[in-house]
């Protein structure tokens, strides 16, 4: 895979390099982003727009072009670049499917911090993603859980954070458990915050099996992912 700047990605980065920025707009700052890159200024919506316009005029782009652009915007060098892969995920379904998760792997390698990695793992892939192919998915997610990169061990649970809620197929719920243990011990917000939003989003699905997870692992998860998720099972509300 090339990891030259495309046509395509050129193109989308003049977009971007002339849209207003949001900044007073939005309270999206670098620091909170847990990015070190070059940030634009703008926000999510403009960024989503402008990959909107690009899928609606290259509807027909073919999947060694679309796979060079993803893999271009992954090595950019600006935070907008970086998260314009989740568009072009969610809108050319049929190559993302065909997309082999040993790329998917490498291409999570180049996020860093919560919200580029988010980008990617919140909302692209759904339970029929996974469960279409349970045995690779379920082994990308536990290497990824085991992975030194801290990054990677958030894309683990933020990518079964949408499944979880989509489906009550135990299978999602045991490797949901599964990672939480694994990881529970991590200090670091990237990781405690997932665990945390991973239980709640579990409890649409599964509400009891989480109730009682929780109360019989409360002492060992981290404090913020017990008190969010009891205040969840309590009051509906976040």
């Amino acid at each position: 895979m090339a990891q030259r700047m495309n046509e395509h990605h050129r193109a989308i980065l003049g977009r971007i390099e002339v849209a207003e920025p949001a900044r007073g707009k939005t309270n999206q700052r670098p620091e909170h982003l847990g990015t070190s890159r070059r940030w634009y200024g703008l926000a999510n919506a403009q960024r989503r727009k402008i990959l909107l316009d690009f899928s609606v005029e290259n509807r027909d782009l073919p999947y060694a072009a679309w796979r060079d652009l993803v893999d271009s915007l992954y090595h950019g060098q600006s935070y907008e670049e970086r998260c314009a892969p989740q568009t072009l995920l969610l809108r050319y379904p049929r190559h993302r499917r065909a997309l082999p998760l040993k790329q998917l792997d490498a291409w999570l390698g180049c996020l860093e911090g919560w919200a580029e990695v988010d980008s990617t793992c919140q909302t692209v892939f759904t339970a029929g993603d996974l469960l279409a192919a349970w045995g690779d998915w379920s082994a990308l997610l536990r290497c990824l859980a085991s992975d030194v990169n801290i990054n990677k061990q958030r894309a683990a649970l933020v990518l079964l954070t949408a499944p979880i809620s989509q489906s009550d197929d135990a299978r999602l719920l045991d490797l949901a458990l599964a990672l939480i243990l694994q990881l529970q011990s991590e200090k670091d917000k990237r990781i405690t915050k997932a665990i945390s939003w991973l239980l709640r989003k579990g409890i649409k699905q599964h509400r009891a099996t989480i109730a009682e997870f929780v109360e019989n692992n409360a002492s060992s998860l981290p404090a913020i992912a017990a008190r969010e998720t009891r205040r969840k099972l309590t009051t509906g509300k976040k």
